[in-house]
């Protein structure tokens, strides 16, 4: 493995790789390739784009292709069936909202290029003569992506993907001076197959590099939320909240990975902090600068300050009154992340409130657990079942927090508010 490599495999974003040059200045530039089937990028895009990150920290010219072309053919790679055709209108629309996140991500010089500007107008009778001529319906058939569906079945459109994506790579080789692809770990035939049409067209070498899919301990596919739903970068999509908590919930066995890839603190940080983690791994410091820093990078500083704030306050030991302190969209993207209980009155008791809520199923189990120790209202823990919801503050004048056990909590709620 030539030098400028090594750290890249040691950030665990290195899974496949041709052979590479010695000296990074003979790539001349790196690209990743982004299809906009979804009008956000979610955090499964990140790991490609970390890896043309430290690309850039060694001198090589960084290019971002939308597919807006190729985005209306649709990557068989990694799906079971075919994908569902998108109307060139979303597809438009999604390349821009894409465009625009990307922008606003990268902290560096980059050139952002949509495919459509020169797939659009390619006609098909000289694509098949001047590309398709090149590459064998073997050879096709020999990567995964497209061997993997030929028992269920793989439309001509799905089947050319591959092809419009190696020229994608050649074209950029002719015009920008690209001789390096990067992508996902699913991507290894695309890229291979440009790699063979450079060949074949020009004579020449050009080289390919991926990331690994990245997977939890437990073995599950990161990058979803319990429910199976993507991580989007789009607030709208995911809320900052709800987006920092993912990173907050990550257990302490994926750090190492989910730093090296993601983090842009230089790794002897890394070491550092993974080391202050293992000395008190109850303080969650890993996960918490993960969570910062990623917040931040996405939703900007302020939000991620702010959203740090909430969090520590709700799960945390601070005081929970400076809850109202923080912006009112950040409270309500908070209560809109728990369950909510409604009650009608502040003048119910306690036991009342949490029955007629629906939050306890009946009395006797209210009073059995204010008696053994179990509830707490706002971080004070209930010990008389005839005190009155009046004694408990609101915070903001209408909530409530309740927690049952060490990790159950909801919202309480006064109707009408």
């Amino acid at each position: 493995m030539v030098s400028w490599v090594s750290p890249l495999s040691r950030r665990y974003l290195l899974q496949d790789a041709t052979p590479l040059p010695e000296a990074p200045s003979q790539i001349g530039a790196a690209y990743v390739g982004i299809d906009p089937t979804a009008d956000s990028l979610h955090i499964g895009h990140l790991a490609p784009l970390q890896l043309l990150y430290h690309l850039t920290q060694v001198g090589i010219r960084p290019i971002v292709v939308i597919g807006g072309a190729t985005a209306r053919v649709g990557d068989p790679s990694g799906k079971k069936s075919e994908r569902p055709l998108l109307s060139p209108e979303t597809v438009k629309q999604n390349a821009q909202a894409l465009a625009d996140q990307v922008r606003k991500l990268l902290p560096f010089p980059f050139t952002l290029l949509d495919n459509f500007s020169w797939l659009g107008g390619l006609s098909l009778l000289d694509f098949l003569r001047d590309i398709g001529k090149h590459m064998t319906v073997s050879y096709l058939l020999s990567k995964e992506t497209v061997s993997s569906r030929l028992e269920g079945g793989i439309s001509f459109t799905e089947f050319s993907y591959p092809l419009l994506q190696a020229y994608d790579f050649y074209y950029l080789f002719e015009n920008y001076g690209c001789r390096l692809q990067v992508g996902g770990g699913d991507q290894w035939g695309n890229i291979t197959t440009g790699i063979e049409l450079i060949r074949k067209l020009k004579g020449q070498e050009a080289f390919g590099m991926t990331c690994p899919l990245l997977t939890k301990s437990d073995g599950t596919k990161f990058g979803k939320s319990e429910g199976g739903e993507n991580i989007w970068l789009s607030a709208e999509k995911t809320s900052p909240y709800r987006f920092y908590q993912f990173w907050m919930s990550q257990a302490d066995a994926d750090m190492p990975k989910l730093l090296g890839v993601f983090s842009w603190k230089p790794w002897e940080e890394i070491e550092g902090l993974l080391q202050e983690h293992g000395q008190a791994p109850e303080r969650r410091l890993a996960q918490r600068a993960l969570a910062y820093e990623m917040t931040a990078r996405v939703h900007g500083d302020e939000v991620a300050q702010s959203v740090r704030q909430v969090s520590e306050l709700v799960f945390g030991v601070g005081a929970l009154e400076e809850l109202s302190q923080v912006p009112e969209a950040v409270f309500r993207q908070v209560v809109a992340e728990m369950p909510v209980y409604r009650v009608s009155s502040t003048e119910l008791s306690l036991v009342d409130a949490l029955v007629e809520s629906g939050f306890l199923r009946s009395k006797s189990e209210a009073r059995q657990l204010i008696q053994q120790g179990g509830l707490s209202l706002n971080r004070h823990k209930i010990t008389a079942e005839s005190q009155s919801l009046s004694a408990y503050p609101p915070l903001r004048g209408r909530y409530w927090l309740i927690q049952r056990g060490k990790k159950q909590q909801a919202w309480l709620q006064l109707a009408g508010e």
